[in-house]
């Protein structure tokens, strides 16, 4: 009767040990599908503003680039713009597919990080030929700005080279889950983000200390449109530079990629915008010196100068329209911020709606 008993503790032991492992196996592919919902949002997301900045920004596009003789700001601005076409194909492919391959996941993960990487360089190189354009093209400007984003760009090649070699992939834990599986990955692409962080702090300072020298004392229009819209986007691009090193530091494996869609549709949207903001300054300079404007204070490129009226109401009529005009556009560009943040969400409701239609594990999630 005691073996009897004995044999009975046994197997009800048994029973619980399973029953307990069962449920910590089913936390854990909860868990993981949250994750992977996690990532599909933000890729979604990221989409939804590449697109509907293409469509909302396509005509100035046309005016101020496409018309224009080709230049090295045509050519950064038109990488910057369409390589992420290939940054959010492979996305969508590595974190949104089931049944994912750990092979074909290594090899697509190797494509995002190598095209994240020279799309976000290709924007910084954006940003240091506007900043080296507020300081009048000034050789000791260029030389070292120059020289510091060649140094940054050969620099992380190397953490770059390391990380792509420690990624680890595995198959998910189950079928239900979408997305590649990251396992392991070495810590030091964080050099990469905290030195993007380093480098695009510079170039705040250094565009901020611009325009407190040139608001000091100056009226012109020109100054106070140009200026604030790189501000921001600026402290923009910073904050979200900082949030993906936070992610880096604090999220596990699986997360680390949550928000590299973002951070470089986000380069490339901001970025861009700069180069329009840039060219249609110089545009309405122009206009002011064609109408009997006198260009004065400061030059912008080598070409570009900003322009004040000078004699002559019909030059002042026409400088006074253009600048309504930029501003309007600016507070349009506003305007659809908020517009892409609500198509962001009503996006990202539609894909929720797509997962519970198509994966009986999300009801168990919510």
């Amino acid at each position: 009767m005691r073996r009897g008993n004995t044999l009975d503790k046994m197997r009800l032991d048994g029973l619980k040990e399973m029953i307990k492992l069962s449920e910590m196996d089913l936390g854990y592919l909860i868990h993981s599908v949250r994750d992977a919902r996690a990532i599909g949002y933000v890729v979604v997301a990221s989409a939804t503003i590449m697109v509907y900045e293409w469509s909302i920004l396509l005509e100035q596009e046309v005016s101020l680039i496409w018309y224009t003789p080709w230049s090295l700001v045509k050519v950064l601005y038109f990488l910057s713009r369409y390589s992420q076409i290939l940054d959010i194909g492979v996305h969508f492919q590595e974190h949104i597919q089931t049944s994912a391959d750990p092979k074909i996941c290594y090899i697509s993960h190797d494509i995002a990080t190598v095209s994240s990487g020279l799309g976000i360089a290709v924007s910084e190189l954006i940003l240091i030929v506007r900043t080296c354009a507020l300081y009048g093209n000034s050789k000791r400007i260029v030389y070292g700005l120059g020289l510091l984003w060649t140094i940054w760009v050969f620099g992380n090649s190397w953490p770059i080279v390391k990380f792509m070699k420690s990624s680890v992939f595995e198959h998910q834990v189950s079928a239900l889950i979408p997305g590649c599986y990251l396992t392991k990955a070495s810590p030091l692409i964080l050099i990469c983000f905290v030195s993007l962080l380093l480098l695009e702090t510079l170039m705040v300072i250094m565009t901020v200390w611009k325009a407190f020298k040139l608001f000091r004392g100056s009226t012109n229009l020109l100054i106070s449109r140009f200026f604030p819209d790189g501000i921001i986007y600026y402290i923009c691009l910073f904050a979200l530079t900082l949030a993906n090193v936070l992610v880096i530091l604090l999220a596990p494996h699986d997360m680390l990629d949550l928000l590299d869609t973002l951070l470089r549709v986000s380069h490339s949207t901001l970025c861009c915008r700069l180069l329009l903001g840039l060219r249609e300054t110089a545009a309405i300079a122009d206009i002011s010196a064609q109408r009997g404007g006198m260009v004065t204070t400061l030059p912008v490129s080598g070409q570009m100068e900003f322009g004040t009226p000078g004699g002559g109401c019909r030059g002042r009529n026409e400088y006074a329209r253009a600048v309504s005009a930029s501003r309007e556009r600016s507070q349009a560009s506003i305007a659809n911020f908020w517009i892409t943040g609500e198509v962001c969400v009503r996006i990202a409701i539609a894909y929720v709606a797509f997962i519970f239609a198509v994966n009986p594990l999300a009801q168990i999630t919510s």
